[in-house]
């Protein structure tokens, strides 16, 4: 670990008063965005005491480890201003959200609260008998956000799915995917040919007026389980267990079938049809009074928000791959094939996915054809 970072942490840890001295810095698993997470071990002269959401805040309490993110200052002037407004106006309305205790947009540091290692995509490898409560948990701590109204000052209300950025999402997959990772050599007549099937989802998407705040990138790896007592099958989630929300920054207006597809249509950890069946219902009956919509409608904007979400991860997976991520590009396959089992159905989908494989050279799968070592094992029903 350079000096110069042991240095930035060092100083921003003296300024926030944290107790104790910064003895370690170890570097986290890095996500597709520029910011770099570490794990700051910190040790006190007298004593060292792990920090929980439930103990005091750091100046009451030595913490034994902190997160520690940097990012470019050019960015960061940007960025930790939105991460810090979102996470307050979520934070005194009773989201789950890690605790900032110092932000510095000049030197590019914050430190932030260490919620554990437990994400929920691990959560769902190590207990398979409580894929649906720790899905159905999700979702209704999901409801806690949509239900928010505007207060007037948290950007997340200035920003919307409008056609523009959802195009500007279905143009990333163009341009990284198919053309940067897949190499394709289609004509651009026939690229165009696909922008325009894009753009009429993104009119259809950006139409109508029900808008809610959306997480934006609410996914397994971006929910952390939190609490000291192991689950038990029969009694369920632990009393002081609880889900906590992470990479809030870019929350918008969107339609409540966003965050609901993230999480359902996660290449991280593909679902059966049968499970996600059962917690599209789940959502329906649960969320009637946030999409005020009937079962036909729910079920249109689910497909075509799922569609797109999809196509959008795809151009994340395609573009980190692309760079030499390995790991990006396993998530590719299974998201092939969500996308064709989100496009069952509809014939306008059905067509755009199939001409979309075929730019790619991806070979079409029977549901259940899934290699374990091609791509993350399906969470079956």
């Amino acid at each position: 670990m350079s000096t110069e970072l042991f240095d930035l942490f060092s100083r921003a840890l003296a300024v926030a008063k944290v107790p104790g001295t910064l003895r370690k810095i170890v570097p986290l698993v890095p996500e597709a965005s520029t910011r770099r997470y570490y794990r700051l071990h910190l040790s006190d002269e007298k004593t060292t005491v792990g920090f929980s959401p439930s103990m005091a805040p750091p100046t009451q309490v030595p913490p034994c480890t902190m997160v520690g993110v940097h990012e470019d200052t050019t960015t960061a002037a940007t960025n930790m201003p939105n991460v810090l407004a979102v996470q307050h106006f979520l934070r005194e309305r009773g989201v789950a959200v890690p605790e900032i205790f110092f932000s510095d947009p000049a030197t590019g540091v914050m430190l932030q609260q260490d919620l554990g290692d437990l994400s929920l995509n691990q959560a769902l490898k190590e207990n398979p008998d409580k894929v649906d409560l720790l899905y159905q948990d999700a979702i209704l701590h999901m409801f806690n956000w949509q239900r928010l109204a505007d207060d007037g000052q948290c950007p997340a209300f200035r920003l919307s799915f409008d056609v523009e950025k959802l195009m500007f999402e279905f143009d990333f997959f163009i341009d990284h995917t198919l053309r940067g990772y897949y190499k394709t050599t289609a004509p651009d007549a026939e690229l165009k040919e696909i922008r325009r099937a894009f753009l009429k989802i993104a009119e259809k998407l950006a139409a109508p007026a029900n808008k809610i705040f959306t997480h934006r990138d609410y996914h397994s790896r971006n929910i952390m389980l939190v609490g000291s007592e192991p689950f038990d099958s029969a009694q369920g989630p632990p009393p002081h267990y609880r889900q906590f929300i992470i990479d809030f920054q870019d929350a918008r207006l969107g339609l409540m079938q966003y965050d609901l597809c993230s999480l359902l249509c996660d290449a991280y950890a593909p679902l059966s049809l049968e499970r996600r069946a059962g917690l599209l219902d789940f959502a329906f009956e649960q969320g009637k009074e946030i999409h005020r919509q009937t079962r036909a409608e729910f079920d249109h904007y689910w497909q075509l928000s799922a569609f797109q979400r999809t196509v959008k991860a795809m151009g994340t997976f395609g573009r980190q791959a692309a760079l030499g991520r390995d790991d990006f590009a396993a998530y590719l396959n299974p998201a092939w094939q969500m996308l064709r089992e989100i496009s069952e159905g509809d014939v306008v989908l059905q067509k755009l996915e199939t001409d979309l494989s075929a730019l790619c050279k991806v070979k079409p799968r029977r549901h259940g054809e899934h290699g374990a070592e091609e791509e993350p094992t399906r969470i079956e029903a």
